[in-house]
């Protein structure tokens, strides 16, 4: 899985370029941030509206509002977690199924 793009297509003008000069498209200036650049959830919240590279998609995402986007994420993943847990307790009956003892 590539974390970053070999080559950036710009989402916002379709400027194709090899390198990313202070994380912003060469063409128009559009932010474009990749998880290496590390930015602080103080510098997004400043930000508050960007592209974000998504390496599963393979492709940019627009992040509207980062407060609403995080609130979002964690959402996700407190219902990923319950299903999660779920799983686990019935995985876990499954191999040491209550005993029956026999007299």
């Amino acid at each position: 899985m590539r974390f970053r793009p070999r080559r950036y297509q710009c989402p916002n003008c379709q400027w194709d370029f090899a390198f990313r000069k202070k994380r912003c498209c060469p063409g128009c200036g559009t932010l474009l941030l990749i998880a290496s650049d590390m930015p602080t959830d103080a510098e997004l919240t400043a930000i508050k509206s960007f592209w974000m590279w998504e390496p599963v998609k393979e492709k940019w995402d627009y992040i509207r509002d980062w407060e609403e986007h995080k609130r979002e994420a964690m959402r996700r993943f407190e219902q990923h977690t319950q299903v999660w847990r779920t799983e686990l307790v019935k995985a876990e009956e499954k191999l040491h199924p209550p005993t029956r003892w026999i007299q």
